[in-house]
């Protein structure tokens, strides 16, 4: 077949569709990748973050998607000044501009005052090992109180304000627990075994119970 035959007739005509659909794919897919990224970026689209700190989490939720924007709750605490399941802080803040489609973080106050159980830290391991099991249960501590003749820094009890709390007892996490502690002047060696000393006899108002004798407490 001449050269010239092939550009005319039937295989002409195949041979110039074939090259108008290979010159629009080539110029289409361009264009539309284009129109698609634009489109997925958001590009040159900004929305302004309302303020949604005090409104309930349903609320803040409702507005965030009226707006095209996302919520995600990264965070909760509790606030007793605050309304229980309130947003206390937002992230990006109000007044931002962002894309749509944005995800906004949200700290939430909790539905009521947190409470964990506390751990028997009274006649066991050190001072030390105490604190640190306390706090990593999220218990918030107050200066220790030491008492003159006990061994020094054995726990003998735990107080919540003025309350006695023993192991085992669910109270409130935030509110700060006080370690009653020995104040040394005692060689603790003498006591080969933690049963052969008296830790209940501690009374509340620094009475020993057992004998009604009056100890010191060091502030």
């Amino acid at each position: 077949m001449a050269l010239k035959n092939f550009f005319t007739g039937k295989s002409g005509v195949k041979f110039w569709v074939n090259i108008i659909i290979m010159v629009v794919v080539i110029v289409a897919i361009p264009i539309a990748a284009l129109y698609m990224l634009d489109s997925f970026t958001h590009h040159g689209e900004k929305i302004e973050v309302p303020n949604v700190v005090g409104k309930s989490l349903y609320d803040a939720e409702t507005m965030l998607k009226d707006r095209g924007l996302m919520a995600m709750v990264v965070d909760s605490v509790y606030n007793k000044q605050a309304p229980k399941g309130s947003v206390l802080e937002q992230t990006p803040k109000s007044g931002y501009e962002v894309k749509g489609g944005r995800m906004i973080y949200l700290t939430v106050n909790l539905n009521g005052e947190p409470m964990a159980q506390l751990p028997d830290v009274v006649g066991h391991g050190s001072l030390r090992e105490a604190v640190a099991l306390l706090q990593s249960l999220g218990f918030k501590l107050t200066a220790h109180k030491p008492v003159v003749g006990r061994p020094k820094d054995l726990v003998i009890g735990v107080k919540q304000g003025l309350r006695d709390v023993h192991a085992g007892e669910t109270i409130p996490r935030d509110r700060a627990l006080t370690l009653v502690i020995g104040g040394g002047e005692i060689d603790s060696t003498m006591y080969e075994d933690e049963e052969d000393f008296d830790y209940e006899g501690l009374g509340i108002e620094g009475v020993d119970e057992e004998d009604g004798a009056d100890f010191d407490i060091e502030l």
